[in-house]
């Protein structure tokens, strides 16, 4: 598969969104600004962010930054997410316009929902807000993040607009390759956090051996099987010297033999992640839940 930096994937509604962005978790202040600014101006097209982060102002001022130094808006592809205790229908409509004038931004490319809730007509009230957000043009597509298949096929049920996204955790090893799948029959692009095993993969040997064949880094390796497998990886980082190594990607492809091997790694226990086929639900169940109307939560957040 021959991509370059600037490739982008077609979604379902008719846009597109680029190969790899930078993720901004765990990032804030003066330093989420200069790694979105920073990113932005060394081919980044995609920046990830959320209200849970805490960060939405400080990547809005390095987005305009990058717009103020060249970079058009309809260039870059903005994502945020309606955190746990903002859903609703009500609370996610209020919620996105604050995020909107946080970043400072008149739309949003991707609005996603960042975590399934507990009780399903939540997570469906809180779908018909996005659904009136994108029909109303103020953000483009619109999404979820951390849904197995379970959650998927009950959300497809009831959706007048399809998810253009599942953003969830994803590296070799544990790729969750049942939701991937699913995904990918659903049309669904997936888009994988956490993509570099929050910095662990440079420690595995194997990963390590193979990328030196390619004169490669294992984090290169790593985000480059996320792209040969059509998936949108959003590496986190703060660091300069990271940023630019993360998207020195686009001047080899790995293997069949290889990709092989990498897809076919098991997943140690403990890591199992919960969107993958341990994650699938019984949907009459939740059918149920949906009409009775039991059980509000948000749970735990995953990342």
């Amino acid at each position: 598969m021959v991509v370059g930096l600037y490739d982008r994937i077609p979604l379902n509604n008719g846009y597109t969104i680029p190969r790899i962005g930078l993720g901004t978790a765990g990032l804030s202040g003066a330093e989420a600004e200069e790694a979105v600014f920073y990113a932005l101006n060394h081919g980044y097209r995609l920046i990830d962010t959320a209200a849970i982060y805490d960060n939405e102002e400080e990547v809005g001022r390095g987005i305009n930054l990058a717009i103020n130094a060249g970079i058009s808006r309809e260039e870059i592809f903005v994502v945020t997410k309606i955190a746990p205790e903002d859903m609703g229908f009500d609370k996610t409509t209020d919620a996105f316009e604050e995020s909107l004038e946080r970043l400072n931004t008149q739309y949003v490319d991707l609005l996603l929902i960042h975590k399934p809730a507990k009780d399903d007509e939540v997570t469906l009230e809180t779908w018909r807000a996005m659904e009136e957000i994108y029909a109303s043009g103020r953000v483009r597509s619109i999404g979820v993040s951390n849904f197995d298949r379970g959650d998927l096929a009950m959300l497809l049920e009831e959706a007048k607009v399809r998810p253009a996204v599942n953003q969830y955790q994803m590296f070799p090893g544990a790729s969750a390759r049942h939701t991937n799948d699913y995904c990918d029959e659903e049309n669904i692009v997936s888009m994988a956090y956490s993509p570099l095993k929050k910095g662990k993969v440079q420690k595995d040997r194997k990963l390590s051996s193979m990328a030196e064949t390619y004169g490669k880094t294992a984090e290169q390796l790593v985000l480059r099987w996320s792209i040969d497998r059509n998936v949108v990886p959003i590496p986190q980082s703060g660091n300069k010297d990271h940023i630019r190594d993360n998207i020195d990607i686009f001047d080899f492809t790995i293997s069949d033999n290889d990709m092989e091997i990498l897809n076919s790694l098991d997943i140690p226990r403990g890591e199992r992640q919960s969107n993958d086929a341990s994650g699938l639900r019984d949907r009459t169940h939740r059918r149920q839940n949906i009409q009775k109307g039991r059980g509000r939560g948000s749970g735990r957040m995953r990342h």
